[in-house]
């Protein structure tokens, strides 16, 4: 299973937005994950709609590897590591 279709499975929807809109973060999220609602400060910045990740359309070619960071960064930040652990072990 791709990590695209892992995601999908989870209800999430992949949205790619121009680059000057997300330009600062590449990538960001907001999503309920096993009973927790998971986001980064940023999206409140960005207004990311519940069980949406967003990522940069500048960066669709790789979108494999942006998107298995972003679902590691959902999974530590779900086991209650703060946004910076969560992203470095990303």
């Amino acid at each position: 299973m791709t990590v695209r279709e892992r995601i999908e499975k989870l209800g999430y929807e992949i949205v790619y937005v121009p680059h000057e809109i997300i330009e600062g973060y590449n990538a960001c999220y907001r999503v309920k994950y096993e009973d927790n609602l998971v986001f980064p400060p940023a999206a409140d910045e960005l207004g990311i709609p519940l069980n949406e990740i967003w990522i940069s359309e500048k960066w669709e070619p790789f979108e494999e590897l942006i998107l298995y960071h972003e679902l590691k960064e959902i999974e530590y930040r779900a086991e209650g590591k703060s946004v910076q652990q969560a992203h470095e072990l990303a």
